[in-house]
């Protein structure tokens, strides 16, 4: 792949459960998490519940965006991360499920969120289009000999599409970890690297569940290198730098909103099922005032009001990896019962009543490249189980200049399924 001439996107989730005292491991490369053992014992109509779902993942991934720093440069898949926390919810019970459920659907609770995700990913996920790659995976890494329930493990291929791969983690800790490093690897075409890290997996170990997704797609309309060139892009008012900035003009979906005071701009992919859409404050100090006022209605109406109209555009070509500790956003969210071992409940995931168990670690790590042809986007989470991761020149025209801090979503057009979500502060 010709990584200079597309954008991409990269995400990754980690979830890793131990056995032990108080450690933690990490990852890195796409959303993980983890368990650790411990020494306490712990013992509708479809549509309908279909656009709650749909409705609720949206809502979820503006409030992860909203734990964020947000203070430079940002990049995340929160479906990547939303799809290794559904995975663990799936396992909990008593309290730490409801817990979960709350936050996650904060608003309203579908009929059946295993199905939900399921119908979603069907529809996200199956399509064949010339020009766009779509692809993510989940996977269970269990500690050899470790008693799953099969009703978890069969739900969990099913709805969620993972299998369960049992590795050596007392006696072959560094090669389990170069496995499930190659595994993110290699459904992130080789975006998402060395997620997890040497010395996270130990004998503590007993699950890691991994989700990577990734991204490849070209514009509808694609720009012309040969009017790419320098100009400044202004960080604050009195620091700019030069950037690659991509010129078109063509018709595209824009416009301007005076109530939140900024600029929107639209492009879609091949074959206009996925768009990137992007959000330019008109103060060049906007950009954080704009986020705090931004939702997933506000942001709704934005994208309805956008009209087709002939538009010059100025983006920078970009290249961002971010990488993100979830606990203390999954902490900032109200997720906290599963970071603690005395009061976690995974008792619908194992088999044994006595042994404890909690999330040590929950990782993210994201990669995205906008250029003229394209984008490329990558993520992974892992969450780790272990016993206790300006002038307009034509009055005609709709001139959209990205030269300073703005917000950036890759979303699915049909169901509203925020990706990927960015802000771009500087160079």
């Amino acid at each position: 792949m010709n990584t200079s001439s597309m954008a991409s996107q990269v995400n990754g989730s980690n979830i890793i459960f131990e056995e032990g005292f108080a450690n933690f491991s990490s990852l890195v490369n796409s959303s993980d998490i983890v368990f650790e053992e411990g020494f306490t014992n712990f013992s509708s109509p479809v549509n309908r519940s279909n656009i709650v779902f749909e409705e609720g993942i949206a809502n979820f991934s503006n409030s992860l965006y909203s734990k964020l720093d947000r203070t430079g440069n940002e990049f995340l898949s929160p479906y990547s991360i939303t799809s290794a926390l559904l995975l663990l919810m799936l396992g909990t019970g008593k309290t730490t499920n409801k817990q979960m459920k709350s936050v996650i659907f904060e608003y309203e609770e579908p009929d059946d969120i295993d199905l939900g995700y399921q119908l979603l990913n069907e529809k996200l996920f199956t399509r064949t289009t010339s020009g766009v790659t779509l692809a993510m995976a989940n996977r269970l890494y269990s500690r050899k000999g470790l008693n799953l329930l099969n009703t978890f493990s069969t739900k969990a291929s099913t709805y969620y599409g993972s299998d369960v791969e049992p590795l050596d983690f007392v006696k072959e800790a560094e090669n389990s970890r170069l496995t499930i490093n190659n595994w993110i690897s290699n459904n992130t075409n080789n975006r998402i690297q060395n997620m997890i890290p040497k010395g996270v997996l130990n004998a503590n170990t007993v699950l890691v569940l991994t989700n990577a997704i990734y991204f490849k797609g070209k514009w509808e309309k694609e720009f012309n290198t040969k009017d790419t060139a320098q100009r400044n892009f202004f960080v604050r008012a009195n620091e700019q730098k030069l950037v690659n900035m991509m010129y078109g003009k063509f018709d595209a979906k824009s416009g301007e909103d005076l109530s939140l005071d900024c600029k929107v701009l639209q492009l879609p992919y091949q074959g206009n099922q996925i768009s990137m859409i992007f959000v330019l404050p008109n103060s060049g100090d906007g950009l954080s005032e704009l986020e705090s006022k931004l939702t997933v209605n506000t942001f709704k109406t934005l994208l309805s009001s956008l009209k087709t109209q002939k538009t010059i555009i100025r983006i920078p070509k970009f290249t961002m990896t971010s990488e993100y500790d979830l606990k203390p956003v999954c902490t900032a969210l109200g997720i906290t019962e599963i970071f603690d071992d005395k009061i976690a409940d995974f008792s619908e995931m194992f088999k044994s009543d006595d042994t404890r168990v909690r999330v040590t670690e929950a990782r993210h790590k994201a990669f995205i490249e906008v250029n003229e042809e394209g984008s490329e986007a990558a993520a992974a989470t892992s969450l780790t189980i272990s016993l206790t991761s300006a002038r307009i020149p034509d009055p005609q025209l709709f001139e959209f200049v990205a030269d300073h801090p703005f917000l950036f979503v890759i979303q699915d057009d049909e169901t509203g399924a925020p990706l990927f979500i960015g802000r771009y502060a500087r160079p």
